[in-house]
C-alpha cells in the first residue's frame, strides 16, 4: 500500500472529504429528515432526535392560550329551565341530551360579528403566552373551519361564513405566536357513525343513535375524522394538533393518523391524547411528542419528558356567563410556576362569547398575570426543573444554565430562608425587576435572603440565584 505524505491542512481536508463520502454512502440522515418518516422505520434514538427537533419552541414557550369555541357558546350552559353555574358548558348537547336536529339549528344563529383574530392574538401576547390552540371540532361534531368533508361547518352552515381557523392561524403567526388546533377525533354526537365502542357508550349520543357499533365508528374514522385531520394539516399552517380521544381508535388507526401528519406536516407536534385522556402507561408513548395531563391536573413530579396541563379560567372550558368561579391572577401565576418547576407547560383556556369576544373578566386576569410575566419571564421561558421543585406551598424553583430561580408567589414578610440551598455554592443573587441590592448569607438553616422594599410586581417576586 502506498503511504500518503500529507501536510496538516491537506490531511484535514482529506478527513472531511472521507467523512462526507461515508455519510453519503451510508445514507446518513439528519434529525430534520427523520421528522417526516414513520416511527416504524426509525430506531428509538432516531425517533427522539426527530422529536427534539420539532419540540424546541414548545419547551421554550412554557405558557399558551387554549380556546374552546363553537355552537355551544350560544346556550352558554343554559338549556330550557336548566341553568348550569358549574361544569363543562361545551358538553351541553350531551348533558341535556339535545337531539341532533335541534342542536344543529344553533348554526343558523352563529354570527360572531365582533370576532377579531388579531385582537385575540394580542391578548395572548400581552398575557405572556407564546402559543394558541383553538377547537377546530369539539365533540358536538361542528367544524370551525371550511371543511370539504361536510357542510356542517362555520363557512357553510352559519350566516358568519368565515373560516375562523384560517383567520386565527394567520393572526397568530403575524404576532409571532405558534398556532395549534384541538380536534375531537373519536367522539362525535352529531353523526350516526360517531358513537362507537361499548366501553364509552356513556359519553356518546345514545338518545339519537342507540344502536351504534364499533363498525360504525370505523366508517366514521375513514369518512370524517381522518379526512378532516388531513385537511387541517395540509390546508393550514399548524404547529400543534391537540387531539382529544376516548380510546375508540385501533392502534392501526392511530398509526395511520400519526404517519399522515408526519408526512404532510413533519414539524407539527402531536399530544398524547391521540391515544387516550389517561396518563400513558409507557413513557415515551408512541406516535406523539408530549403528554397532556388531565384537565386542571398538575403532575406531582417531573417525568423527564415534556408535558402540558390544560387549565380552565373557571369550571368550564366553553363560555358560560353564569360561571363566576374565576381563577384569580395570583393563582394563575402559582399554577404556572408549579407546572414549569416540574418541566411542564401551562395551556390556560378562555371560552369566547357568541359575539366573538373574550369576557372582560378573563382578559383582566390574563393581563394582570401577564404583567408579572413581563418582569419575570426569564424564570419561565425555556426553564427546566431544578433538583427540588418547591419549598412549602408558595415557593417554586426553576433552573436555566447556572441560574436557579426561586419564584415566591407570596410576598415574604421578613428575611427569607431557603432550606433547599444548604451547602450550595452561591455566586450572586438578585431579584428580577428590582435594582435593590439583596443581602444574603449561608446559615445552618439554609440560604438567608433579604426582601426588597419596593415591590416589582404584587403577584410575587423571583430571586435569580447564580450558583457556581
Amino acid at each position: 500500500m502506498t503511504k500518503l505524505n500529507l501536510t496538516p491542512a491537506r490531511a484535514s481536508c482529506f478527513a472531511i472529504i472521507s467523512l462526507l463520502t461515508v455519510f453519503t454512502l451510508t445514507g446518513c440522515k439528519t434529525a430534520k429528515s427523520y421528522m417526516s418518516m414513520p416511527e416504524s422505520e426509525l430506531s428509538p434514538e432516531q425517533i427522539e432526535m426527530a422529536r427534539q427537533e420539532r419540540i424546541g419552541w414548545f419547551k421554550e414557550a412554557r405558557y399558551g392560550l387554549f380556546i374552546h369555541w363553537g355552537l355551544y357558546a350560544i346556550p352558554g350552559g343554559t338549556w330550557g329551565d336548566t341553568v348550569r353555574k358549574r361544569g363543562y358548558s361545551e358538553w351541553i348537547m350531551f348533558s341535556e341530551k339535545i337531539p341532533r336536529e335541534t342542536y344543529s339549528q344553533l348554526a343558523k344563529q352563529f354570527n360572531p360579528t365582533e370576532f377579531d383574530a388579531d385582537a385575540w392574538a394580542e391578548v395572548a401576547k400581552k398575557a405572556g403566552m407564546k402559543y394558541v390552540v383553538i377547537t377546530a371540532k369539539h365533540h358536538d361534531g361542528f367544524a370551525m373551519f371550511d371543511s370539504s368533508v361536510t357542510d356542517y361547518d362555520v363557512v357553510d352552515a352559519t350566516p358568519f361564513k368565515r373560516d375562523i381557523i384560517k383567520e386565527l392561524e394567520e393572526a397568530c403567526h403575524r404576532a409571532g405566536l405558534q398556532f395549534g388546533v384541538y380536534y375531537s377525533v373519536d367522539r362525535d354526537w352529531y353523526r350516526p357513525t360517531g358513537q362507537g365502542s361499548e366501553r364509552y357508550k356513556k359519553q356518546t349520543n345514545l338518545w339519537d343513535y342507540p344502536d351504534s357499533t364499533q363498525a360504525d365508528f370505523d366508517r366514521y374514522f375513514d369518512e370524517i375524522a381522518y379526512p378532516q385531520v388531513k385537511e387541517l394539516i395540509t390546508n393550514y399552517d399548524i404547529d400543534l394538533i391537540w387531539f382529544d380521544a376516548i380510546e375508540m381508535k385501533s392502534p392501526q388507526q392511530i398509526e395511520r393518523l400519526a404517519n399522515t401528519i408526519r408526512e404532510h406536516s413533519p414539524e407539527t407536534l402531536i399530544n398524547s391524547r391521540i391515544w387516550s385522556p389517561a396518563f400513558p402507561k409507557k413513557v415515551p408513548p408512541p406516535h406523539c411528542d408530549y403528554i397532556s395531563s388531565g384537565d386542571n391536573k398538575i403532575l406531582e413530579n417531573s417525568i423527564d419528558y415534556e408535558w402540558e396541563n390544560p387549565g380552565s379560567m373557571n369550571t368550564s372550558y366553553g363560555y358560560n356567563p353564569n360561571d363566576h368561579n374565576w381563577v384569580e391572577p395570583h393563582e394563575i401565576v402559582s399554577r404556572l410556576a408549579d407546572i414549569v418547576s416540574k418541566g411542564g407547560n401551562y395551556l390556560l383556556n378562555v371560552g369566547p362569547t357568541p359575539k366573538g369576544t373574550f369576557e372582560q373578566t378573563a382578559i383582566a386576569r390574563l393581563l394582570e398575570a401577564g404583567e408579572w410575566m413581563d418582569v419575570n419571564e426569564e424564570a419561565i421561558r425555556g426553564a427546566s426543573p431544578w433538583r427540588v421543585y418547591n419549598e412549602g406551598e408558595a415557593i417554586y424553583f426553576t433552573a436555566h444554565g447556572e441560574n436557579v430561580y426561586a419564584i415566591c408567589t407570596e410576598w415574604p414578610e421578613d428575611n427569607l430562608i431557603l432550606d433547599a440551598f444548604k451547602g450550595i455554592d452561591v455566586k450572586s443573587i438578585k431579584v428580577l425587576g428590582s435594582q435593590e441590592k439583596i443581602a444574603w448569607e449561608q446559615t445552618s438553616n439554609g440560604l438567608k435572603l433579604s426582601v426588597p422594599e419596593q415591590v416589582p410586581n404584587k403577584l410575587g417576586l423571583v430571586y435569580q440565584i447564580k450558583i457556581r
